[in-house]
């Protein structure tokens, strides 16, 4: 089946796919039978995940925001419960950032997502147990194992089409809001604190200030939970194709000494919960892997890239050996067109296999001015898909995973996608 026609079924057919929903659902549904057809035996993994990219930095504001109400109210004790309910806030806001467990989550309603999973075998497993010395990374390989195991994830739930993205001067504010929000609630968290021990009156005037930046969070944060799903034909109904491709070229012509899991992820979009719940629950079995990200792959007016790092509140760098690997091929390739980005406040599975050790990097389609076409706007549909785009991205992953194989069979298996390969 074409790529493009997968794109169709999942943008058009199944339409805007929200995190944890029926549509995320029925997308995890498409993919698993799409699979089964290529004689793959899928797996369902599911998982509870937020529904919501805005609500914990919404709820965040609020409970800043109420604290501001509180320093107005009788001293030391005003103060003091607005330090810490705006402490406790802030706090678990950076965690949130880091898609670790905080209180936000705690405290917002979550619903059952969902990822599917196929694995492909290596064609030659190892006949012996590879030695400590031999093996990539130090691990202890089995006999009838694979040295090598790449897990590749694409994401199969859309954004929200919030006004925070709805053109270049909304996008400048956005990657301005969080810092400016953050900063806010330390402010207010120093001027709280010095307003358990002084009861100026000048403390909550100047507390107003960064409470008005709050107020535009929460306000913006609301708007866009309001908003409807975008259809999602790029971001990441392309990716989602990109990897049933390479199911396909996997099934036609296994790796030698690769083992590929293939894994499809549901809301990505609200904080990679798919990624890490798959992550966690196979530690084991994905220890050492090579990660590889599939994330807008094919707006028109884009070009291939492959991601040096991205960051959202901590940057997460693509794995230096895997880089220097893509850099190579690329430079052998310049029929693909492709170049490298880092990509800043933003976030996707990059940073989530970075979190959990794993040797990662992701590939995407970004055009010539640094920008994602399209990125959570309503116009993100199979209209705006270029599928030459699309074919250059999946032959260098293509490409990429048969240089990694090839650096393994040939007895070099420690080095495979390393820099000194």
């Amino acid at each position: 089946m074409a790529s493009l026609d997968h794109i169709r079924a999942l943008s058009e057919v199944i339409g805007p796919r929200g995190s944890a929903t029926p549509e995320e659902a029925k997308a995890a549904d498409y993919v698993a039978e799409q699979l089964a057809s290529l004689g793959l035996s899928p797996e369902r993994q599911t998982f509870l995940s937020a529904t919501s990219a805005y609500r914990p930095y919404a709820l965040a504001a609020a409970l800043a925001l109420l604290s501001l109400f509180l320093f107005w109210q009788p001293q030391p004790v005003g103060a003091a419960a607005a330090a810490l309910i705006t402490a406790v806030a802030l706090a678990s806001l950076l965690l949130e950032m880091q898609f670790r467990p905080n209180l936000l989550r705690w405290l917002l309603p979550v619903e059952q997502s969902q990822n599917v999973r196929a694995i492909v075998a290596c064609q030659n497993p190892l006949p012996q147990t590879m030695s400590d010395e031999d093996a990539p990374m130090g691990a202890v390989v089995p006999a009838g194992a694979c040295p090598i195991t790449v897990v590749i994830t694409a994401h199969l739930d859309t954004h929200r089409t919030p006004l925070l993205f709805r053109s270049p001067l909304w996008l400048t504010v956005f990657r301005w809001l969080m810092p400016a929000g953050l900063g806010g609630m330390v402010a207010m968290l120093g001027l709280f604190v010095i307003g358990i021990f002084s009861p100026a009156p000048a403390l909550r005037l100047l507390a107003l200030a960064p409470g008005l930046a709050l107020m535009a969070v929460f306000a913006l944060m609301v708007q866009a939970d309001l908003t409807p799903y975008t259809k999602g034909a790029n971001d990441n109904a392309s990716g989602v194709a990109a990897a049933l491709w390479l199911a396909e070229q996997l099934t036609h012509a296994p790796l030698q000494r690769t083992q590929v899991h293939l894994v499809f992820t549901g809301c990505e979009e609200v904080g990679c919960y798919g990624a890490d719940a798959c992550f966690s629950a196979n530690r084991a079995a994905l220890r050492d892997a090579v990660h590889i990200v599939l994330d807008q792959v094919a707006a028109a007016g884009a070009q291939p890239v492959v991601v040096r790092a991205e960051r959202f509140l901590m940057p997460a760098h693509s794995d230096p050996g895997l880089l220097a690997l893509a850099d190579k091929l690329i430079a052998a390739h310049p029929e693909w067109r492709a170049g490298a980005i880092r990509l800043n406040a933003g976030y996707g599975e990059l940073s989530v296999g970075v979190k959990h050790g794993l040797r990662a990097i992701a590939f995407g389609a970004i055009a010539p001015d640094g920008s994602s076409p399209r990125w959570h706007q309503p116009s993100d549909t199979i209209e705006n898909i270029d599928e030459a785009t699309l074919a250059r991205v999946q032959e260098m992953v293509w490409a990429f995973l048969r240089e990694i194989d090839r650096q393994n069979a040939s007895g070099n298996p420690a080095n495979a996608g390393s820099a000194t390969a």
